[in-house]
C-alpha cells in the first residue's frame, strides 16, 4: 500500500530573483515605452484609444483614455501578478501588452502618414518580457499514479 507523503515545493532563490528581475525589466519597458513616441513624434500617453481601430489620430482630452495609460496599467499588474505564485497575472499582462500593440503597428502599417517609432517597440519589448517572466513561476508538479509522490 502507498503512503501518500505531503508534497513540498521549494523554489531555488535563483530561479526567484530571475522571475522578479524579468517582471521589473518588463514592466519598466511597459511604463518607459508609454512616455516615449509612438508614431509621428506622439507619445503613447498622448495617443487615443482610437488608435487602435481608426486610421486618424487626434489627442485626447483625458490622459486616462489613452495607449501609453493602458500600457502604465498593464506594467503595474505585471508588477502586482509577483504577489501570486502561479504567474498567472503576469503573463495576462504581457499578453495583453502583445495584443494591443500588434493591433496598433497593423493600424500604423495601413496609414501612408504614419511610422513606428521607438516607444512601440520597447513596450513590445517589455509585454514580452512580462510572459517569460509569468513562465518562471513555481510550478508544482501533479502525481500521474497514487503512490507516484
Amino acid at each position: 500500500m502507498a503512503v501518500m507523503k505531503p508534497q513540498t515545493t521549494t523554489t531555488e532563490p535563483v530561479e526567484v530573483g530571475s522571475r522578479v528581475f524579468l517582471t521589473a525589466l518588463g514592466a519598466l519597458g511597459l511604463i518607459l515605452g508609454a512616455f516615449q513616441p509612438w508614431t509621428r513624434h506622439l507619445d503613447g500617453t498622448d495617443l487615443p484609444w482610437g488608435g487602435l481601430s481608426q486610421d486618424t489620430v487626434d489627442v485626447p482630452d483625458n490622459a486616462m483614455r489613452t495607449l501609453g495609460a493602458a500600457a502604465i496599467a498593464l506594467g503595474l499588474l505585471a508588477v502586482l501578478g509577483l504577489a501570486d505564485a502561479s504567474g498567472m497575472l503576469t503573463r495576462v499582462a504581457g499578453s495583453a501588452g502583445i495584443v494591443g500593440l500588434v493591433l496598433f503597428i497593423i493600424q500604423v502599417e495601413r496609414s501612408p502618414f504614419h511610422s513606428i517609432e521607438d516607444g512601440v517597440w520597447i513596450a513590445m519589448a517589455g509585454s514580452v518580457l512580462c510572459v517569460v517572466a509569468g513562465l518562471k513561476a513555481e510550478r508544482v508538479k501533479v502525481p500521474k499514479e497514487p503512490g507516484d509522490y
